[in-house]
C-alpha cells in the first residue's frame, strides 16, 4: 500500500480518525486482519468473523507494530496507549474500500485469473515470467476470496508494474464481486470443469459463475479461453468489449503447442518442450520444468496474457525456466527407506486433475517401476460426485497402476470404478483412515516405487506424506 494516508482512508471509508494529528499522514505498508502474520507498518482490520472478533486483539496488533487498526466500535483507548484508530461501521466494508482506493491509485496492469483448475500454476507462471520485465505482484496460497484478494491488492508496492489476481468462487455474484474490487485489464479463463457442481447444480452455471469476469474487462484489454469450453462460454462471450483470445491444442485457437517433446531428467522427473504458435504467425520454442501435459495449456493461457503485456519471448522462456510452483502441487520428493519417489500433489483435486496427475505418475520414474495411487475424496462435485469418481477409478486401471489405495467415503468410489474396469481387487485398498492407508502402504512399499498422492484440500492428504518423511524416510 502507498499514497493512502491514514487521514484519507478514514475520510473515503466514511470513518473518523482517532489520533494524535501526527499521525494523519502516515501510510500503512499494507494490511492485515490476522496478528499472527501482521507486519510493522500495517493497517491492522479487526474483522469480526464467525469465530473470533478482531476486536479482541486490537492491544496484540499494537504491540506486533501495526501502524494502526480499524475498528467497527471503540474499544477501551486508554489500555491502547495512544494507538491510532479509524472508526468504521464495518471494518470488512472498509477493508474492501480500502483495496479499491489502493487499485485506482494503481497504473499498473491487473490480470484476473479464475478457472476450475490450473488457476493457482497459470498465475504462478504468469508472475513467474512478468518478473523478468520488473517486480510484480501476485496473491499468495489461499488469498483468492473476498478477504484473500482485498488484503493482496493492499500489498501493492510502488516498484510493482503488473499484478496478478487468481480469483476463488463457490457460488454465483463471487467473481462479479472480486472484480469489481479489482477492475482487472486482462482476464484468464482456464477451464470448465465440474468442481462446485454441488453448489451450482450443473457445468453450465459454473462456466455462467466464471463468466462473471467479462464484463469487467474493458477494451483494449484481452480475455483468454480455453478453447474445449467454447461451447459453454459462447453465450457469455457478447458480455465484454475486450478481444477474446482462445488457447487449444490445434490451430483452431489463437495459441496451440506444437512438436511436444517429453522428457526425463537424472532424477526421472517427467519434463517436456514445445512450439508455441500463434494466429499471428509466431513459432517459439518453450521448455517446461514441470510435469504434466495439462500444464502445456496452463503455460498457453500465461504466454498469451504475457504477450498481451508486451513480454519478449525470452522473457517468457527465462520466466518459465525460473518458475517456483506453489506448495503441494506436483511436488516431486524422494525418500530413501526404501529408495522411493512421492508425488505430492494434495493441495486440492477435481475428476480432471486427479486423472492428469494419474498421467503424470505413470510417466514419472522409470518405466520398470511400479506406481501406486493413494486417493481421497473429492468435494463439491453435486450429482457428479459418484460418476467423477468412478471414471477416476476407470483412469486408474486403464494406466495399469500398480497399486490404488483410497481413503473416504466419496474415493470408494474410484476404488468401485477401477475394479469394475478390471484391475485386480488384490491391487486395491479401501482404507477406513489415514491410518490404515498408510500401513498398507508400508506393506507394499519397496524400492524404486513412485507414489502419487492426491485428494481434495478438506480430505488433508498431505498428512500421509508428512507421515511418510516422519517415519524417516526423508532423504
Amino acid at each position: 500500500m502507498y499514497g493512502l494516508t491514514l487521514q484519507y482512508i478514514a475520510r473515503e471509508t466514511g470513518g473518523k480518525l482517532i489520533a494524535h494529528e501526527k499521525f494523519y499522514a502516515y501510510e500503512p505498508i499494507g494490511a492485515s486482519i490476522d496478528t499472527r502474520t501482521l507486519s510493522k507498518g500495517e493497517l491492522f482490520f479487526a474483522i469480526a468473523g464467525e469465530r473470533t472478533d478482531g476486536h479482541e486483539y486490537l492491544k496484540q496488533s499494537m504491540e506486533n507494530g501495526a501502524i494502526a487498526a480499524v475498528v467497527s466500535r471503540v474499544p477501551d483507548i486508554e489500555a491502547l496507549q495512544g494507538f491510532p484508530l479509524i472508526v468504521v461501521g464495518n471494518a470488512y466494508e472498509a477493508l474492501r474500500s480500502t483495496a479499491a482506493l489502493m487499485r485506482r491509485s494503481f497504473k499498473g496492469k491487473v490480470v484476473a485469473v479464475t478457472g476450475s483448475t490450473g488457476k493457482t500454476t497459470t498465475k504462478d507462471m504468469l508472475w513467474s515470467i512478468l518478473n523478468q520485465r520488473a517486480p510484480a505482484l501476485r496473491n499468495i496460497g489461499n488469498m483468492n476470496n473476498e478477504l484473500g484478494l482485498p488484503l493482496t491488492i493492499c500489498a501493492l508496492k510502488e516498484k510493482h508494474w503488473a499484478m496478478i489476481l487468481e480469483m476463488g468462487m463457490r457460488g454465483l455474484g463471487q467473481i462479479d464481486d472480486l472484480a469489481e474490487i479489482s477492475a482487472p485489464d486482462h482476464a484468464i479463463i482456464t477451464n470448465i470443469g465440474h468442481t462446485h457442481q454441488e453448489i451450482l447444480g450443473s457445468q453450465e452455471n459454473i462456466a455462467r459463475a466464471k463468466a462473471e469476469l467479462l464484463p469487467h474487462i474493458p477494451r483494449g484489454g484481452a480475455v483468454i479461453l480455453n478453447y474445449a469450453d467454447q461451447s459453454l462460454l459462447r453465450q457469455w462471450i457478447d458480455n465484454t468489449k475486450a478481444e477474446i483470445l482462445w488457447i487449444g491444442q490445434d490451430n483452431n485457437a489463437d495459441i496451440w503447442a506444437d512438436e511436444i517433446i517429453k522428457t526425463r531428467d537424472s532424477d526421472l522427473y517427467n519434463r517436456c518442450s514445445f512450439y508455441a504458435c500463434t494466429a499471428f504467425g509466431e513459432r517459439e520454442r518453450i521448455d517446461l520444468f514441470i510435469p504434466g501435459k495439462h500444464n502445456i495449456s496452463n503455460a498457453l493461457s500465461a504466454i498469451m496474457a504475457a504477450r498481451k503485456l508486451g513480454i519478449t519471448w525470452q522473457e517468457i522462456r527465462t520466466g518459465l525456466q525460473n518458475l517456483e510452483m506453489s506448495s503441494m502441487r506436483l511436488e516431486f520428493k524422494k525418500i530413501s527407506h526404501p529408495d522411493a519417489l512421492i508425488i505430492n500433489d494434495t493441495y486440492n483435486a477435481s475428476p480432471a486433475s486427479m486423472c492428469a496427475a494419474l498421467d503424470v505418475l505413470v510417466s514419472a520414474g522409470r518405466e520398470t517401476d511400479r506406481k501406486i495411487a493413494v486417493l481421497g475424496d473429492m468435494y463439491e462435485l453435486g450429482d457428479y460426485t459418484k460418476e467423477g469418481h468412478e471414471n477416476v477409478g476407470i483412469k486408474v486401471s486403464e494406466k495399469g497402476i500398480s497399486y490404488l489405495l483410497t481413503v473416504g467415503k466419496n474415493a470408494e468410489y474410484i476404488a468401485e470404478g477401477a475394479k469394475n474396469a478390471g484391475m485386480s481387487g488384490e491391487k486395491i485398498f479401501v482404507c477406513i483412515d489415514k491410518k490404515e492407508l498408510i500401513h498398507n502402504l508400508d506393506m507394499i512399499l519397496k524400492s524404486g516405487d513412485v507414489i502419487l498422492i492426491k485428494g481434495s484440500r478438506g480430505a488433508k492428504m498431505e498428512e500421509i506424506v508428512s507421515a511418510l518423511i516422519d517415519q524417516g524416510r526423508s532423504s
